[in-house]
């Protein structure tokens, strides 16, 4: 209830449970750690002739 910033009033008499249950699931959350890049194979090739 709190992370959705919602008061009491409309959690327990406006807005439906499975609602609630969607909201929770949708709310952004932070990423941790390293992001994550795309790369080709012909990229992974190169860099493996490169390193030996």
């Amino acid at each position: 209830m709190e992370n959705l910033h919602l008061s009491y009033k409309e959690v327990v008499h406006e807005i439906p449970y499975r609602n609630l249950v969607l909201m929770q699931r949708d709310k952004i959350h932070q990423i941790f750690g390293d992001k994550i890049k795309k790369v080709k194979g012909k990229d992974m090739a190169s860099r493996r002739r490169q390193n030996k």
